[in-house]
């Protein structure tokens, strides 16, 4: 008879001897008040080993359980899943218990780099504010800068005219083939940014944007600390060179010539005390903000108007009705196409949730160390907030309309919710807006393959609120047909106080 050695018997007992003592652990320190545990067959562990999945993993859980809330427990942490969208507004207004600050804060000392100076000011108290005040006050002191207004404006009109220019360009050299995914990063990076940072922008350095670019996969690594010179090496490079050529726009004072935002955003690093380098260090966030998720939202929302034979056709009628012909030249007005398109905002509105990978984090700030999460994927594949065709994209499924009903408001997280609300999102919209009508009005597009495939999005990381997608996907490309064939364009947008509805928070 075959005998177990005695040193493989000792592994096994130990791994035994590990296991009851941890599966004790956890039922011990589990509060009968607390949301149930799921994922406890490797105490701490297996939550950690299905969160590889990303989203699909809530997901999974939620139609295997359907709990309104439930418990993950992985090392030193409670983390808190909300499914039930009726709970959302209900934690959503416990700004002080349930707090993103201190997320900000976490995001501002490894993924921008902070200096140990930085890091202090990022986490203390000031002007009667308890704990985390930078990140606390950051929005208010940028929130005229945001708001529908004269600032907005002023940064959308510069926008809309870098995008004008980029189609004048790509007119002029069409019928051609285009990697659209590519073309699209590159000309809404610049346009992004030239409307923000004015005419200094750093980003007009084709290799201060080449840098941003592979900065942006290691964000996950920098943000856990987990070891970013050895895994995170191009990330931490990349950053550096960002930083340099942020620094040197400061010190030459080129916000002075930029937006509003960038004017308020400098203004309050300054007030909080934010000295030297890591001026353009906390830029790092600001920048992250405005491009992470604004380049695949304007590549989904054009890749879906345009392999829809139906949805183009619609949305071509809906802006040319904004459109003013006067001999040969054509003006389309922003502000029109954002006020009497709803099919076009309807696939952006479609395309964020389609597509949405994001998910909204909070601090339990009286139980240390506690988390709760509104995982996005959960909300925007609900089938009571969205109907049966939930996996299905309808790209007229957010245009109002009395034989459809309408879809539950609190569970589109497009633009996350509450204190994590995006406050660019008017900004963002419109740029998004604007690059797709002219691209539809002014081209024609055929794939390359010779049919539309959709590309997967699965190899998306977790850094942004918006899957990318896996592989780009080829046209040939053509002026358009039609009764505008031929004209020249002038693009304005006339300005206005109102935004549109993007989340629930603009309709209440």
């Amino acid at each position: 008879m075959t005998t177990i050695p005695s040193s493989i018997l000792l592994v096994i007992s130990g791994l035994a001897a590990t296991y009851v003592f941890l599966r004790f652990l956890l039922t011990f320190t589990q509060d009968a008040k607390e949301p149930p545990a799921l994922e406890t067959a490797i105490p701490f562990l297996s939550p950690m080993i299905g969160m590889r999945k990303k989203g699909k993993f809530y997901v999974d859980l939620r139609d295997k359980f359907n709990l309104p809330i439930y418990t993950l427990r992985i090392p030193l942490i409670r983390l808190y899943i909300i499914n039930s969208t009726e709970l959302i507004p209900i934690a959503q207004r416990q700004v002080r218990t349930l707090d993103f600050a201190p997320m900000k804060a976490k995001v501002a000392m490894n993924v921008m780099g902070a200096s140990p100076d930085g890091r202090k000011i990022l986490v203390r108290d000031q002007n009667g504010v308890e704990d985390f005040s930078y990140a606390i006050m950051f929005d208010k002191a940028i929130h005229p800068a945001v708001t529908p207004g004269p600032q907005l404006d002023a940064m959308n009109k510069l926008s809309v005219q870098k995008v004008s220019e980029a189609l004048e360009t790509l007119a002029s050299q069409a019928p051609r083939p285009l990697r659209l995914f590519e073309w699209v990063k590159k000309e809404i990076t610049f346009a992004t940014t030239e409307a923000v940072y004015g005419p200094k922008n750093p980003f007009s350095d084709a290799k201060i944007q080449e840098a941003y670019w592979k900065f942006e996969p290691g964000i996950i690594t920098l943000l856990l600390d987990l070891y970013p010179n050895l895994l995170a090496r191009e990330s931490v490079q990349a950053r550096k060179d960002i930083v340099d050529a942020f620094n040197d726009y400061f010190v030459s004072r080129g916000h002075e010539q930029g937006s509003a935002f960038v004017q308020a955003h400098h203004r309050h690093k300054i007030d909080q005390g934010v000295t030297g380098k890591d001026v353009a260090r906390f830029e790092i966030g600001g920048i992250i903000a405005i491009l992470s998720n604004t380049t695949p939202a304007a590549f989904w929302v054009l890749y879906h108007a345009i392999s829809d034979a139906t949805a183009l056709e619609e949305c071509r009628r809906e802006i040319i009705a904004c459109c003013r012909v006067d001999g040969d030249i054509c003006t389309l007005d922003i502000t029109e196409v954002k006020a009497s398109c709803p099919i076009l905002l309807s696939i952006l509105k479609e395309s964020l949730r389609f597509h949405g990978i994001g998910t909204s984090v909070r601090v339990v700030t009286q139980d240390h160390g506690g988390m709760v999460m509104i995982p996005g994927p959960v909300q925007h594949s609900s089938k009571p907030a969205y109907g049966e065709n939930v996996g299905e994209f309808q790209h007229k499924r957010f245009v109002r309309s009395p034989e459809r009903k309408r879809p539950t408001p609190i569970a589109f997280r497009g633009f996350g919710g509450g204190s994590t609300l995006c406050p660019g999102r008017h900004f963002a919209t419109t740029e998004v807006l604007t690059f797709v009508a002219l691209m539809i009005v002014r081209f024609d597009f055929e794939p390359t393959k010779g049919e539309w495939i959709c590309p997967k999005t699965d190899k998306a990381g977790m850094q942004g609120t918006i899957a990318p997608p896996n592989e780009d996907v080829k046209v040939q490309i053509a002026p358009a047909t039609g009764e505008l064939a031929g004209k020249k364009w002038n693009v304005v947008l006339s300005g206005s106080d109102k935004g549109i509805e993007l989340s629930v928070e603009d309709i209440q």
